[in-house]
């Protein structure tokens, strides 16, 4: 600190600011204040959108400066531009505030500018920089991300996966005892904010309301309770769907509050108390905002910090019913059975939606989706196929055998029209009877997706095996639009594949052994039981 300026805390320093401006200051402004003058090293800051969080940190940069004018900062953004507005506001803060007087000299850049004081020749008091800028030779005694996530940067796994890259370059940017914190809100299910906290992160999060319970519409349901105190009427807001409920359409009675008309089957009800910022977002303003939100996920993730894509999800991959059990094979005169649990199987289905499995390409995924007397489809094996052809048709003989799968279906795009005849050729030579369809995929891709799973998943009669969780197949439900071209959707297509054309009884041996040791034999009275050696 410079021995010719009295130390002052950071909130005192905004609300002399604040007054200056004529700004109302609600509680929790002072809340994030204190916060970040009193953060460590690593931090993240999370308040709700239009909360002016950015406008905050850029009074705490110039309040930091005044402190110790050697510091060094470096704002970061989605672009340069939004990194800029940072580094503007902060600049104004120091040319204007009262108790920042003689601190600048001349005229000041935006992208970067120095203070009195700065002992560094080589990097300025405040560098603003769009994520995807080189900052490499950079360095800086506290670095802001500030809205690094955005939802142009974070549409993809790869897209999300470059974004991560940058942001770890700031490991060997930040001198030693340097700072760095995130703030923003997030804008995907896998956040980056979400992944840092878990990481270690401290973490200050504030959301719109204080208080918030949930509930689903069952179309009959009017009554719905909630697990906080209400002091006020006033402070109280009822939300279904996309609308604030007018206090004439619910009646409060001790923990529950009753509506004149049932919501809809799958509508959200929502009960909320504790408006941080009542005289800016007020009752009206908020009906607004949730009715310009498209969708629950933006709402959820932009004023309640919760980490959802921004679109809506088509395929929500919470709707698969997820289980642990393997499928027990049993085989005796010529015919197999199988059970999952106390369910009989009675069709399987196999897809292979097929590329050339090399890096940068599509995946060549296989499929494997079994079903019960009741429909209840369970989708069983997902594999992500490599190597060359020759290699790929092994691999998939050796799960046909494995599960004694009848039939499979081969897309015939690109490289597949070459495929059925290689895979025939394989069977044959192992004695292996499955039968192969060839599709030439005539419908849109996503109309294609889109019928398969909608029914299967709205219903909740869709079940995966948990071992085919880590293959990417719920990245692929989260992100998936039916609106967008170029998108990873090979593990969602050979699912479809499966789903569409799943009818084939199973009841015919493929070949005789092969099975695993984890197969239950359970012949039946007066049926042969066949021993397989493996």
């Amino acid at each position: 600190m410079s021995s010719k300026r009295k130390h002052i805390s950071f909130p005192a320093f905004f609300l002399m600011w604040a007054e200056m401006q004529g700004w109302d200051v609600p509680d929790f402004h002072l809340e994030v204040c204190n916060w970040l003058e009193h953060r460590g090293r690593r931090s993240v800051l999370r308040v709700f959108r239009g909360a002016a969080k950015s406008t905050i940190f850029a009074l705490y940069q110039a309040w930091k400066l005044r402190e110790n004018p050697a510091t060094r900062f470096i704002d970061r953004g989605s672009e340069d531009d939004t990194a800029i507005k940072l580094s503007s506001d902060t600049k104004n803060v120091l040319m204007k505030h009262p108790l920042c007087a003689g601190m600048t000299k001349g005229k000041l850049g935006v992208e970067k500018f120095n203070i009195v004081g700065n002992p560094d020749a080589r990097n300025a008091s405040v560098t603003a920089y769009g994520i995807l800028s080189n900052a490499t030779g950079s360095r800086a005694d506290e670095i802001c991300n500030d809205d690094t996530e955005v939802p142009k940067n974070i549409k993809t796994p790869d897209a999300r996966a470059t974004l991560r890259q940058r942001l770890g370059e700031e490991t060997h940017i930040i001198v030693p005892g340097g700072k760095i914190l995130y703030i923003g809100t997030p804008h995907t299910h896998d956040s980056i904010y979400d992944e840092k906290i878990k990481d270690g992160y401290e973490e200050l999060t504030i959301a719109l309301f204080r208080h918030n319970t949930r509930h689903e519409g069952d179309g009959k349901k009017k009554a719905f309770a909630f697990n906080f105190e209400v002091a006020s009427p006033d402070d109280f807001y009822v939300m279904v769907g996309r609308e604030v409920l007018d206090a004439g359409a619910y009646e409060l009675k001790r923990g529950t509050v009753i509506l004149k008309e049932a919501p809809l089957e799958g509508a959200v009800v929502d009960l909320y108390r504790g408006n941080v910022w009542p005289k800016r977002f007020t009752r009206e303003e908020i009906a607004f905002r949730r009715r310009e939100c498209k969708t629950q996920n933006e709402w959820d993730s932009q004023y309640f910090l919760k980490a959802r894509p921004i679109h809506e999800i088509r395929l929500n991959p919470e709707h698969l019913v997820i289980y642990d059990t393997e499928i027990n094979i049993r085989q005796a005169n010529g015919e197999v059975a199988m059970s999952l649990e106390d369910r009989a199987i009675v069709n399987c289905r196999a897809c292979w939606d097929c590329s050339l499995g090399k890096e940068d390409s599509d995946d060549s995924a296989f499929a494997v989706m079994f079903a019960d007397n009741a429909g209840h489809l369970f989708w069983h094996v997902l594999d992500v196929l490599t190597g060359d052809v020759y290699n790929q048709v092994s691999q998939i003989r050796e799960r046909v055998v494995e599960y004694q799968i009848p039939g499979i279906t081969i897309k015939t795009s690109g490289i597949g029209g070459f495929l059925p005849a290689i895979l025939r050729k394989e069977f044959k030579e192992h004695g292996v009877q499955c039968g192969i369809t060839e599709e030439v995929e005539k419908a849109r891709k996503s109309d294609r997706i889109l019928s398969a799973y909608e029914t299967p998943l709205s219903g909740r009669f869709l079940h995966a095996h948990r071992g085919i969780l880590e293959s990417g197949l719920f990245e692929q439900m989260r992100d998936w639009q039916p609106i967008k071209a170029d998108q990873p959707d090979d593990l969602l297509d050979a699912g479809a594949g499966c789903i569409l054309n799943l009818p084939v009884r199973i009841g015919r041996i493929v070949k005789e052994a092969d099975l695993l040791p984890r197969r239950e034999w359970r012949p039946g009275q007066e049926v042969h039981e066949v021993q397989v050696e493996l």
